[in-house]
């Protein structure tokens, strides 16, 4: 992995460094997106063949990328970034260079080739060079310069075809590339720091490569290429074949892993709640941005005849909410978990389908502007739907996996590209049928864009599954509540028997489950100050422990309510307790369950029972002066916890004693 330390300033110049790189990937795409009028005009051949720059890039794109993320891991992270752009900047000189679309086409899938090896990268040094909000921020600016690149690419791409410096057609939406490119690799050497080896070494799967480029290859290329060729049979039998490919994959990856090897996926990865649940979701994401971007474009430059400039200019609303909310997401995620996805995608969702209610009032009248609200609002929720939802797939894996996972992101977020483009020009086409007009297009596009958004609103629904982010708070806002509204949610859950605000119960509790996770994690290691710190953070808890003692009464020694989520929380503390026995830290003696319930009474007890702390002391517990006498009894006990030689066993009472002894 790349040397880094956590954070700081070294940090942010890697950041600075690797983004540099990523937007000119994805700039790249959007100016050659507007640039294939050009093209078709200048090199005299076929719209197919110039869907072929497109697709071929495309296409090898996605199939390399786990690969790319994974010889990140091998190889290391710096190297492979600085190969990448070295394959990518001299496949865009080619490209410039192309004296006709063979050469083009080809130099263009070497091209999605070094941008399968950097991109990968990018996300993945993220993850281990960044922690907790540092790297949520760190995600923020990833999905603001994704979002700015795209959009930029589509302005860039446009002002370069207007001016066509010196008379180069569209040949410098490719030759941009090649100083941007160098600068980067000269920026990369000099400030990147080296590639940390990790140990074990992992290794490639090459034939798990094999078999997954093979995967994605039979399934992407009919989605590419499917309509224009009219579906002949070996497209149809390609797709047929692509789950069987994908089933060998599969069998070949739990097979290498059985053998103790290193396979391209784990498999194990999946079992991460917040990498499974949020895979399919950053494919809906793509699907509904990506199919938003083409059928938009098509109805302005081929449906109302916009130039490329002046359909770039109309995109521009969307790529400012966009960058505000990518700007603003960590932020809100801090108050709003993961729900913060719920609120981009439904935001999103009204956006579209704005747009396209605008559509189809305006009809052929468009003259762009009308769009500029609706599209600043789907901006500002699909930008608060992209930077979250990379942090939370990627944000809870290890360094070891950070380049396979990252691959797997990209990889499925370009499925849901190809899946986008395909089925949305599908619908988009087959509703305008042999309509040619103005407002034939109009109509297409207005009733296919909801099509976008019920993606959108799918992808809210799906978030549900998604865990809350480690090392903080799922919702800052329920932690904010006054305790007597939080005492009131339990009363009221407590009182109906869950039948009324069991939701609200469900996320306190969660609240309070990542609270003691949390509070496990940073806990200092002395006996003594691990029991301080305990009480001094039970204070966060009134309302709870006022609970947990309405719920003994309610239920006694029976069930009690999300009673699995709750004893997960329980054995976690008695995990780490059996680890401080084994580091020599406790006594090893000491039944760490029952050590459990003794840490819970000796840190909350005061709490619990306030009225009888305050008979036996004639303090209050949070008055200062009980509570410097209690913390001082903590450390004490602490000591006896931790030092003097084992008990062996208890002492008897004797019949002379009377049981006092």
């Amino acid at each position: 992995m790349v040397s880094t330390e956590r954070g700081g300033g070294r940090g942010w110049v890697s950041l600075a460094v690797i983004l540099a790189g990523a937007f000119m990937a994805i700039l790249d795409v959007a100016v050659v997106n507007v640039a294939m009028p050009s093209i078709h005009s200048d090199l005299h051949t076929s719209f197919g063949a110039v869907e072929l720059v497109v697709s071929s890039y495309t296409l090898l794109y996605a199939s390399f990328l786990v690969t790319g993320g994974r010889l990140g891991d091998v190889v290391g992270r710096k190297r492979m970034f600085i190969t990448g752009l070295a394959v990518f900047t001299t496949a865009s000189a080619l490209c410039g260079l192309a004296p006709g679309i063979h050469i083009l086409v080809a130099a263009r899938a070497l091209q999605g080739v070094g941008g399968a090896l950097l991109y990968p990268q990018v996300l993945a040094i993220i993850q281990v060079t960044f922690d907790g909000p540092e790297r949520a921020r760190a995600l923020g600016v990833f999905g603001c310069v994704v979002g700015v690149a795209a959009i930029a690419g589509q302005i860039v791409g446009g002002l370069l075809l207007a001016w066509n410096p010196l008379g180069l057609e569209w040949r410098p939406a490719f030759l941009i590339n090649v100083p941007i490119g160098l600068a980067t690799m000269v920026a990369t050497l000099r400030l990147l720091p080296p590639d940390e080896p990790l140990e074990p070494r992992p290794h490639l799967d090459w034939r798990g490569s094999v078999l997954s480029v093979l995967t994605l290859v039979l399934f992407i290329v009919p989605l590419l290429m499917g309509r224009d060729a009219g579906w002949p049979l070996w497209m149809l039998l390609s797709l047929a074949a692509a789950p069987l490919a994908a089933a060998l994959f599969l069998r070949h990856e739990r097979q290498v892993a059985e053998r103790g090897l290193d396979p391209l996926i784990r498999l194990t990865l999946f079992r991460n709640r917040g990498f499974a649940g949020g895979v399919p979701i950053a494919a809906m994401f793509s699907f509904s941005y990506v199919g938003f971007m083409l059928v938009l474009a098509m109805y302005l430059q081929i449906g109302l005849g916009f130039s490329a400039l002046r359909a770039a200019l109309v995109y521009t609303p969307n790529a400012l909410g966009f960058l505000i909310t990518s700007l603003l997401a960590a932020r809100i995620a801090r108050l709003l978990g993961r729900h913060v996805l719920t609120l981009g995608y439904l935001v999103a969702a009204v956006g579209l389908c704005s747009v396209a209610a605008t559509s189809a009032a305006q009809g052929a009248g468009l003259d762009g502007w009308e769009l500029a609200l609706p599209l600043f609002i789907a901006g500002l929720g699909q930008g608060l739907g992209m930077t979250p939802l990379i942090g939370t797939i990627i944000g809870t894996l290890a360094p070891r996996d950070a380049g396979a996972g990252a691959g797997v992101v990209t990889t499925t977020l370009q499925v849901g590209n190809a899946l986008g483009v395909a089925l949305m020009s599908l619908m988009f086409f087959t509703v305008l049928g042999d309509g040619t007009s103005h407002a034939a297009y109009a109509s297409a596009f207005s009733q296919v864009l909801p099509v976008a958004a019920l993606v959108a609103l799918t992808a809210a629904f799906m978030v549900t599954r998604l865990p809350r982010g480690t090392g903080a708070s799922g919702n800052a806002l329920l932690e904010r509540l006054p305790g007597h509204a939080t005492g009131f949610a339990y009363s009221m859950y407590l009182m109906t028997g869950g039948r009324i605000g069991d939701r609200l119960f469900h996320e306190i509790l969660g609240q309070v489950a990542e609270r003691r996770e949390r509070e496990i994690r940073e806990a200092p290691r002395a006996a003594g100050d691990f029991l301080v710190y305990h009480f001094e953070s039970a204070h966060h808890d009134a309302a709870w422990l006022t609970y947990l003692t309405r719920e003994a009464l309610a239920y006694g020694g029976g069930p009690v309510p999300h009673e699995t989520e709750r004893r997960a929380v329980i054995q976690s503390q008695v995990d780490e307790i059996r680890q401080r026995q084994t580091g020599g830290e406790l006594r090893p003696e000491l039944d760490p369950e029952l050590l459990r319930l003794l840490t819970f009474a000796l840190t909350n007890y005061p709490r619990l029972l306030p009225q009888i702390t305050r008979m036996a002391t004639g303090l209050g517990p949070d008055d200062p002066g009980f509570t410097a006498r209690w913390e001082l009894f903590l450390q004490q006990l602490g000591d006896l916890l931790h030092a003097g030689p084992p008990i062996t066993s208890l002492p008897r009472a004797s019949a002379s004693s009377g049981g006092q002894e």
